[in-house]
């Protein structure tokens, strides 16, 4: 029985100790539906065993499986070629074909493919050598694959294609994968400007729970009445982490001094003693030399293997040991984490995945590992030891340049960031005070000496030359002095805007960027590339912030906030027990003292009335004139959370702990009590059609009840178990919105059916609303995202906010403002949206964009469900395609459109959506087609280098092989319908007339052309290449100019209407316009994500695409109009002057700046 544990590597597929968990049943249940399956975790989680075990049960079954541990092809100094070629030979051998197959020679006659195209008809292979017979293929230890020294994009991008060839292709509906690994999905294809690995089901594989356990007790050999609280005990240290569940069940057996026949016996009640002892004792004390085999020593090396990033890892796990909540936000360091195996999710937040991690790597070894990674550990624990307030411990000068020096490029802590903002902050203050001072001496030095000057008036000529030049020099290297402190002030001002604006504090970092722009207006001479990242900087927090001022003076968090029914006003509530009455400039109007901390706030539709719930269950009414209390109500027993007045103001409605819902007159009578909620009522609601009541509950559940009580509809929240935060009616009161912990935004119509549901958020919605308009809605998420959709479904607008939102209101009288509140002490304005540019959310990968002939439509996406949107963003028509999407063309008439993608796809729709036909000839994937300017013929250039054109009534005209069999990315005729071109991977371009023979090949670039067009008169021919530059040409192949300036590859450019500017895409986050000299005009910078394509309208708008699936409509003419210096003081001038928290110096920022109206 000493060895009925087995601690690490995989288990037999008979072990008695194998446990079966969630996961067994979900990971076969999947395989057999079908469904291609990932199992990533943390390392000796049990893995390899589900996956031994999956594979022996499927194989007893009669299917036929093949198993891939990666490491064992190699690693260490290993080909592409001798990879593809040992894969193939393991999976020829498990699925026992080596004796009909000769893989050598079968190699050697595809050995004029490429890698994954061998592979590739490898599988074609083995299913036809198997035929009617399901293949399921295991690969394990996916990770090594990434540490070889060549990509394996195209293996997990083969991988894909395989579960997307099932469409079209029956044979590979018999095919399954299932890949286990310490990776993320994220991980597998490396390469962010291909398609990312997104097909799959996760299998989510979690400790052992104390049913699950139960056999693990039949080799403790203890009295049977103890095996329970014992194995309970265990899980109380592991939290059913196998490998060390496993483990400390053999130290309990091996420490036990009784005879192995005999069973132990553990006095009842000693249980917890016995297995704390034995934990403490064999692997927590001295943890680093009993930690054979190795377990914890492999999550310390993955936590400091990085060390770039080792300080941001250990700065998340050390706010959680300090108690703070780390709400899980799928970031990169979050997945490292879970990765490492030191934390899990739990309930929407991060947490140690057990006590025995908890206990090693406790807040004493964080604290040495980061004293030992960081440069200035000493001044930075005695700042923090002074609850960060002992400003000499900040660093400054060379120690504060070289620890920035330091940090760049690696991922900190929050409090590290904080502490060199900090002295970044005092650096400039010192600065400012070294200036002021300098200036002092040296205009007193320059006095001194004219007066020794002017004091001697005949006889010292030489003196006085002498002095003179003494005085000129100094005077002179005060002024260097001051120049090179000025540039140094502009420059930290920049860093620091840039830093606040990726950190969402957007009013900080437009701050610094006005100061950055009039600290270098006051310079005689600066250097360009000082004022360009100044332009820079200023500029995209101009295009992309949304908050216009902030409302400052609560002493607790702000729990509620509204605007008044002529949105003149502003009402927060708070945990300090007031409530705040503001003007819509941020000014503070006046404070109504409480008994309790608030939460609802409400006002009256047409009377100065202001009605508050608080903490304790009463309900307040507040004359707004006289600033008088004229009712307190107890409404509820335990707090009263919500309060609603009728559009009518003839009654109240208020919601509370109690699970009622109640109806008050304006002075205090009880109307009526709504019951049947289960749980608290957290909101309630009123509509404009018969005064409709709405509540909505923790019970998860919303109700719709009639004025005089009637309940009309139940409306169940989307998650099981889950609960109803908030709801809220359309002005016309014939739609209802509820969110909740389902993470969606449901829309119901009265009679209780369902009519859409809007799926975003990533946390629980904790508030949403309708603007006046009836077409817009926002909802707030503990995902610290506010989403602004249109009622057909489409998010608009996604603005990330640096704390979780709480509450939202619109203002009445403008459907962009929007006030919103938090975990802070503050209300935020804000403006979602600006004359400057308007945007739509794919929440897809975008490779392309079109735009309708008349400049009404766009198209774009890549999913099986494509829209074709008007300029104001509803929904015109709708493509149901089986495919991903990589390119778009709009016919030049306007009727047409033609969209191409996987699997050799090119389907024509009418305008409306309406499928037409399939334009066929291609078998792999389409990258790009365009129409004839006649509207009469279609070209389209495929993966093989196979470019085809067919008429638009679906006939094959001609088939013709350029680009040296290379990948063709795009194609484009000319206006007079003589020539087309089309540019590929292999960098050239190729001109092609209309009878198919090529006139012309340009040597474009060195690398692929992923953008092309052809100027609306014809001349041009404009590439943008992954070079990072664009080349203007004739036809006859003579280079016309260069774009240069962008620092990453380009994926898309385009011509003007007027066809006398060019507008370049880059992945490097910006879009320029160019003359055709190749001369910038303008840069236009994105927020977050690298641009894929980019599109003139007829009417010269310019519309975007970037790689997270937002696309842009840029209003140029504004842009170009724009002072951005003015627009961002107009911005934020209500803020300067309202704002309490603003430094005074600050409030005279924009003096002397003539503003102009942003919105």
């Amino acid at each position: 029985m000493a060895n009925y544990y087995q601690i690490g590597g995989s288990l037999d597929y008979q072990a008695p100790t194998y446990i079966e968990r969630q996961a067994d049943k979900e990971l076969y249940s999947a395989l057999l539906a079908g469904d291609f399956c990932y199992i990533f975790n943390s390392r000796q989680m049990g893995k390899s065993s589900l996956m031994v075990r999956s594979w022996h049960r499927l194989q007893e079954e009669g299917y036929r499986c093949a198993v891939i541990d990666v490491t064992n092809i190699g690693s260490d100094h290993i080909t592409p070629e001798q990879w593809y070629r040992g894969l193939m030979g393991i999976l020829a051998l498990q699925f026992g074909l080596r004796k009909t197959i000769d893989i050598r020679s079968w190699w050697e006659a595809h050995s004029h493919l490429s890698l994954t195209q061998i592979l590739s008809q490898f599988i074609d292979m083995l299913l036809a050598q198997c035929p009617d017979q399901r293949l399921f293929i295991f690969i394990d230890e996916v990770d090594s694959l990434l540490n070889l020294p060549f990509s394996v994009d195209d293996f997990f991008a083969l991988i894909r294609f395989c579960y997307n060839r099932r469409t079209v292709e029956p044979a590979y509906q018999r095919l399954t994968f299932a890949i286990f690994g310490v990776a993320a999905p994220a991980d597998l294809i490396a390469d962010k400007q291909r398609t990312p690995f997104n097909i799959g089901r996760a299998i989510m594989l979690t400790g052992f729970s104390l049913e699950e356990a139960a056999s693990l007790g039949q080799g403790l050999k203890i009295q049977t009445e103890n095996t329970q609280a014992i194995l309970q005990e265990v899980l109380n240290w592991t939290n059913g982490q196998p490998f060390l569940t496993q483990k400390v069940c053999q130290l309990l057996v091996t420490s036990s001094q009784t005879a192995v026949n005999d069973p132990l016996n553990i006095p009842l009640g000693m249980e917890k003693f016995w297995v704390d002892s034995v934990v403490r004792d064999q692997i927590l004390t001295h943890w680093e030399s009993q930690d054979e085999p190795e377990h914890l020593r492999t999550i310390r090396d993955r936590l400091l293997y990085d060390d770039r990033r080792t300080g941001r890892l250990l700065g998340i796990y050390q706010r959680w040991l300090e108690g703070q909540t780390i709400p899980t936000d799928d970031s990169r360091d979050q997945i490292d984490l879970l990765l490492s195996g030191l934390m899990v999710q739990q309930q929407g937040n991060l947490c140690a995945k057990n006590r025995i991690y908890e206990t090693v790597f406790n807040l004493e070894w964080i604290q040495r590992q980061l004293t030992a990674l960081r440069p200035y550990s000493e001044a930075f624990n005695a700042w923090v030891a002074s609850k960060q307030i002992d400003e000499s411990r900040l660093l400054r000068g060379q120690a504060l340049h070289d620890a920035q020096t330091w940090a760049r490029g690696k991922s900190l802590s929050d409090l590290d960031y904080r502490f060199l903002a900090l002295g970044q902050e005092q650096e400039q203050i010192e600065i400012q005070r070294s200036l002021d001072l300098e200036k002092a001496e040296a205009a007193k030095r320059t006095t001194r000496l004219q007066r020794i000057l002017l004091g001697i008036t005949s006889g010292a000529l030489a003196i006085v030359s002498l002095l003179g030049a003494a005085a000129f020099l100094q005077y002179q290297r005060a002024i260097a002095s001051e120049q090179t402190a000025r540039l140094n002030e502009v420059q930290a001002l920049i860093s620091s805007a840039e830093g606040q604006f990726a950190s969402h504090h957007e009013l900080e970092a437009l701050i610094d960027a006005i100061r950055a722009k009039r600290r270098l207006q006051e310079l005689e001479q600066a250097p360009t590339e000082l004022t360009v990242a100044a332009d820079r900087a200023l500029n995209q927090i101009i295009y992309w912030m949304s908050e216009r001022n902030r409302l400052s003076g609560h002493e607790g968090h702000v729990l509620g906030v509204t605007y008044s029914p002529d949105g003149e006003l502003i009402a927060t509530a708070s945990g300090d027990q007031t409530v705040k009455l503001w003007a819509k400039n941020g000014q503070l109007l006046h404070t109504f003292a409480g008994n309790a901390t608030t939460f609802g706030i409400a006002f009256h539709p047409h009377l100065p009335l202001l009605a508050a719930t608080n903490l304790d269950g009463s309900l307040q009414i507040w004359h707004l004139e006289s600033k008088t209390l004229l009712q307190t109500i107890q409404a509820h027993e335990g707090a009263a959370w919500s309060v609603a007045f009728s559009p009518t103001g003839e009654f109240l409605v208020s919601g509370g702990a109690d699970h009622h819902a109640r109806v008050w007159t304006l002075d205090g009578n009880l109307l009526k009590t709504l019951s049947g909620h289960q749980s608290m009522v957290w909101q309630v609601a009123v509509g404009a059609i018969e005064q409709t009541i709405a509540s909505a509950s923790l019970d998860n559940t919303a109700k719709v009840w009639t004025a005089d009580g009637e309940l009309l509809s139940v409306l169940p929240g989307p998650l099981d178990g889950g609960s109803l935060w908030s709801l809220a009616f359309n002005a016309m009161g014939n739609l209802l919105a509820t969110g909740g912990d389902g993470e969606v935004i449901q829309l119901w119509n009265l009679d209780g059916n369902l009519s859409k549901t809007l799926e975003g958020h990533t946390k629980r919605v904790e508030d949403v609303a309708f603007a006046a308009d009836g077409a817009t809605i926002a909802s707030a998420s503990l995902d610290r995202t506010l989403w602004i959709w249109g009622t057909d479904g489409s998010p608009w607008r996604i603005l990330q906010i640096p704390g979780d939102i709480r509450e939202l209101s619109f203002s009445p009288t403008d459907v962009q403002s929007i006030v919103t509140t938090g975990t802070q002490n503050t209300a935020q304005l804000r403006q979602w949206e600006t004359p400057l540019l308007k945007t739509i959310f794919l929440n897809d990968e975008i490779w392309d964009l079109a735009i309708s002939p008349q400049g009404d439509r766009i198209i774009s996406g890549d999913s099986s469900t494509v829209n074709v949107w008007d300029t104001e963003r509803n929904i015109a028509a709708t493509l149901q395609t089986d495919t991903i999407l990589f390119g778009f063309d709009f016919s030049p008439d306007g009727q047409m459109i033609a969209t191409s993608g996987h699997n050799g796809t090119l389907k024509l729709w009418t305008q409306e959506g309406r499928f037409l036909r399939d334009l066929e000839g291609h078998h792999l994937q389409i990258w790009d087609a365009a129409f004839s300017a006649d509207s009469q013929r279609v070209v389209a250039g495929a993966e093989d280098g196979s470019i085809r054109v067919w008429t638009v009534e679906g006939d094959l005209i001609q088939t013709l092989d350029g680009h040296d069999g290379q990948r063709i990315y795009r194609v484009a005729f000319s206006p007079d319908n003589q020539n087309f071109v089309s540019a590929g991977s292999d960098g050239t371009l190729q001109i092609w007339n209309a009878d198919g023979n090529r006139l012309h090949t340009i040597e474009a670039h060195d690398t692929d052309i992923f953008g092309l067009a052809v100027s609306p008169d014809g001349q041009f021919i404009a590439s943008a290449s992954a070079d990072s530059t664009a080349r203007l040409w004739r036809w006859d192949g003579t280079l016309v100019s260069t774009f240069k300036g962008h620092t990453t590859g380009l994926f898309g450019v385009d011509f003007s209407p007027d066809g006398h500017m060019v507008a370049t895409a880059s992945a490097d986050n910006t879009i320029t316009l160019w003359a055709l000299d190749g001369k910038p005009i303008k840069t236009l910078y994105g927020k977050d994500s690298g641009f894929k394509s980019v599109k003139f309208s007829a009417t010269g708008e310019l519309v975007t695409a970037t790689e997270d699936g937002t696309l842009t409509l840029w209003n140029l003419e504004k842009i170009l109009a724009l002072n951005e210096l003015e627009y961002a003081c107009n911005w934020i001038a209500d803020y300067l002057q309202t704002n309490i928290d603003v430094v005074e110096s600050d409030r005279t920022l924009c003096k002397d700046i003539t503003t102009v109206n942003p919105s």
